[in-house]
């Protein structure tokens, strides 16, 4: 099959706002997967289905606190992801896009996101230090840390949803995240593209960094650090959506 190179890449969507890690790391990789899966039989949907399940198998490999399963989970996590920007592009590319494509992707990440954070959570309870900073603790805070860090997941990627349905007058692009929400109150967008390129709670940056720290053999670390933070942006971002719907408007 002769493929259209240009017309290929053309149907890759992008965003000012694309983090470092997407251009740098996930664009290109996706870009040499899609110029493979392109030519097979295999559909969007099907992709969409088996990244799905890499995600799934990848974050079960973390429950096992296995130094070389750690880092075959991040390793297969940067794939998975890399394959979620191939299905869309093949899908305009082969002109195949569907709503039921749309709704499996959707449910794969409220999925994978909290089983991916309570995998390495489970991991680091049964082989995570329990010392950290010369602080000794009760090693079942690694479950709370996944709980946390899992659930706040799925929360921050709802919360745009959930706001344009209380204030659709208002409703912004729930698909462009923290762009459409903290970079809404940001006056200097230069300085805060800058910001989100660093950002290690983005969720390409923190996917990048899942095998950086399975190979610095350094999970319990990125569990605590997300089990921490990530409620912490929840809050702010609830907060930030919060101010922004009218309260009681007396007529």
């Amino acid at each position: 099959m002769k493929i259209d190179k240009e017309r290929l890449r053309s149907c890759h969507k992008t965003s000012e706002y694309e983090n470092a890690s997407s251009k740098y790391i996930f664009t290109p990789l996706s870009y040499a997967l899609t110029n493979i899966l392109v030519r097979t039989p295999a559909t969007p949907n099907q992709i969409t289905i088996f990244w799905g399940l890499l995600m799934i198998v990848s974050s079960a490999l973390f429950f096992f606190d296995n130094y070389w399963l750690n880092i075959a989970g991040g390793v297969g996590w940067v794939i998975a992801y890399a394959l979620d920007y191939c299905d869309g592009d093949i899908a305009r590319y082969k002109n195949l896009k569907s709503k039921r494509g749309m709704y499996q992707d959707l449910v794969n990440h409220r999925v994978t996101y909290p089983l991916l954070m309570f995998g390495i959570g489970f991991g680091q309870y049964f082989g995570g230090r329990t010392e950290f900073l010369g602080i000794e603790f009760d090693p079942a805070l690694y479950l709370i840390f996944g709980f946390l860090a899992g659930i706040s997941m799925d929360i921050i990627m709802d919360l745009g949803d959930v706001y344009n349905r209380s204030y659709p007058e208002k409703a912004i692009d729930s698909d462009e995240g923290s762009a459409a929400v903290e970079g809404g109150n940001v006056a200097n967008k230069k300085l805060f593209r800058f910001i989100m390129n660093i950002n290690p709670l983005t969720f390409t940056n923190m996917k990048i960094l899942i095998p950086v720290f399975a190979i610095l053999n350094l999970m319990d670390v990125f569990i605590i650090f997300y089990g921490i933070f990530y409620p912490v942006a929840t809050f702010f971002r609830y907060i930030n959506l919060y101010r922004r719907i009218p309260g009681v408007q007396k007529s």
